[in-house]
């Protein structure tokens, strides 16, 4: 019973993070102030998706890392994106939620996109 309110409480979570329009960053401890960071800093479509994930980053000036998560963090996917679009393989993976993560030396987006 414990086991599935813990679930029930991340899932909640996980899905509230997603559904944000702004995320809240906190000094990193390099001088920044507070900033907030818009939904629109990349796109991905098509969401839902069945075979192939494509992300669109509105500017980069250097290569950022870009990890997918499942509904319960485990990593399901690791790499970096090196241009303004890119695109994942997902037909393998299992239908379901996912979150869709991309970060550089301060700042993190994430995204969340549905597996059909």
């Amino acid at each position: 019973m414990k086991l599935k309110l813990l679930f029930l409480l991340f899932f909640m979570a996980a899905y509230s993070f997603a559904q944000a329009p702004t995320t809240l960053i906190s000094n990193i401890g390099s001088g920044l102030s507070a900033m907030e960071i818009q939904d629109n800093e990349f796109t991905i479509a098509p969401n839902p998706a069945k075979n192939k994930l494509n992300i669109k980053l509105l500017s980069t000036s250097e290569d950022l890392k870009l990890e997918v998560f499942d509904v319960l963090g485990k990593r399901i996917y690791k790499g970096l994106i090196t241009k303004l679009e890119s695109s994942i393989d997902v037909s393998n993976w299992k239908s379901g939620v996912y979150l869709v993560r991309i970060t550089d030396d301060t700042v993190t987006h994430t995204k969340r996109f549905i597996k059909q």
